[in-house]
Parts: C-alpha cells; structure tokens; sequence
C-alpha cells in the first residue's frame, strides 16, 4: 500500500513493505541473500532515494553527502557473510559510513531478474523485441522486429549497441545462424545456453560468461552477444524508480551510475567468427 493510501509519511519500513509486495521474496534463488541490508531506523521518514545497481564507495559517498535517506540497488551490498566491519577494507568502510549517516539500503537481486518487469523484461523492450514470453525461471525470450535475416555481428549487433551503450564493450559470437528468435538473461547468463537453444532460441544476450562458455555456443550453433554485466541491468533502474515514485511520489529521487571504467578501441568490438576471435567494427 502507499504512503497516501496509508495517510501517513513514508518509513523505510514502509518504503520497503511496497516494494517487497511488487518484488516477493519468495522470487530469489535460494543462494541469494537480498532485501533489507541495512536498517538503522525503520521508521525513518524518507524524503530522498539514491538508486545504483551497485552500492559501490561512489554511491555511499554520494548519498551521506547530499542527504539521502535511502539507497537501493540491484546488487546486494552485503552477499558474503560480513566477518568484520574494518575500514581497512571497502565493506567496512561503506557499512560505518552508512550507519553513522543513517542511511537505510535495500537490495532486490535475483527475484528482480525474475519478476514481471524486472531486469529480463526491461531488456527485452529495450530490445523492442516482439511476443516476449518467459523462459527458464529467470529469461525472456522473443522475435526481432526485423522481418529481415540479420548477423548477429552485423546489423542486430548495431541495433544492441544503440540499446544498451555506446560506449559499453559488446562481444559476438557468430553461430552461423540468422537473428530471429532470441533469449535474453541480463547480467550473467552463462548457464542458459542449453535452456535457450532447447526452447528454440537462436540467439541469446546476456552480460558476461566465462570463456569456455563460448566454445559451447559455437558447437552448439548459437549466436551470443555479450553487452556487458553494467549495461544489461543497468536499464532496470528506471524500473525501480517507477516502484519508488508509485509509493509515494513526493520522494526525492536520483539514480546513480556505477558504471566501472572500461577501456576499449574506440569503433570496435570483440567478435567470435569461424571459431577465431576477431575485432569488429562497431558500426557494422
């Protein structure tokens, strides 16, 4: 229920019980460990949100000195188990700096990934893909626009690009195969090939993936790009933002980029062609 609903200020008990009923735990893999990370004072009355896909140092800092209430992500700040808190390391100097700012952090992972307009199906519309249907317990999968036969590291690796970054490193891996039916997994979707290639898939996208995860696409006839781990979830920051301003939509909003620094051949790409991994201009 909202604030205005409820009549009353927005908590971050509040702002976290709205948002656990849009994102159910129940979604998160068992191995996962999101949700309320950090609480100093549930009734806090939030005014300001700082939202980032990672509670990076930049975050931190950036929401203790201009005031924020609340930071959520989609990376949980806390994954490991927390051993110490000693400033000598990031961990701790960001859990000191929160606490003593107040600062409430809430992180919604996996069950993200997996929710209806979650990271998978903000992906797929930024792919301005067409009859988007679930596949596995987290992808989506659906039909290029185009009605044309695209190479991967051709034409649709250009229509990627322009979707997700320009900037961002974009890897192909041709299968041989045209661009008509893909399956996408935001973030790290190295075990999915199997899955999308059974459900009919001919294409898949995702983040990143180990490297011996590209000669199984290519024995198995599927192409592959990879856009990044960043620049395939980033998009469902606008997502959470939506959800934040729903509850209460005089709270103060912001997204952070977290964005870590990439070097790459400016016009280029990394492509998988005939088995050999070659450089491809962007703008193919």
């Amino acid at each position: 229920m909202t604030a205005k609903e409820n009549k009353i200020a927005p908590t971050a008990n509040g702002l976290y019980g709205f948002l656990e009923e849009k994102i159910p735990k129940e979604l998160s893999c068992d191995w996962d460990n999101d949700g309320r990370m950090v609480v100093p004072d549930g009734n806090r009355t939030i005014k300001k949100v700082l939202i980032t896909l990672d509670v990076s140092e930049g975050a931190v800092d950036y929401a203790a000195e201009n005031g924020f209430d609340c930071i959520i992500s989609h990376h949980p700040l806390i994954f490991n188990p927390v051993k110490s808190v000693d400033v000598s390391f990031p961990i701790g100097r960001k859990l000191c700096k929160i606490i003593q700012n107040g600062i409430c952090v809430f992180s919604f992972h996996t069950r993200l990934d997996a929710v209806d307009g979650g990271v998978n199906d903000v992906l797929a519309r930024l792919l301005k893909l067409k009859d988007v249907e679930r596949f596995s317990d987290v992808g989506r999968m659906g039909y290029v626009v185009s009605d044309a036969c695209l190479r991967v590291s051709e034409r649709f690796g250009t229509l990627v690009r322009e979707a997700l970054s320009p900037d961002g490193p974009l890897t192909f891996i041709d299968g041989g195969r045209p661009v008509k039916k893909v399956a996408i997994v935001g973030g790290s979707g190295k075990d999915y090939l199997e899955e999308a290639i059974e459900a009919g898939c001919d294409t898949f996208i995702t983040g990143e993936m180990p490297f011996n995860r590209y000669h199984d696409a290519k024995e198995l006839g599927l192409n592959v790009i990879l856009g990044g781990h960043y620049f395939t979830e980033n998009p469902v920051c606008n997502r959470l933002s939506e959800l934040v301003r729903e509850y209460d939509s005089d709270i103060e909003i912001e997204i952070f980029e977290s964005k870590p620094a990439f070097v790459r051949a400016k016009g280029h790409s990394r492509a998988i062609q005939n088995g050999q991994l070659i450089l491809t201009h962007g703008n193919e």
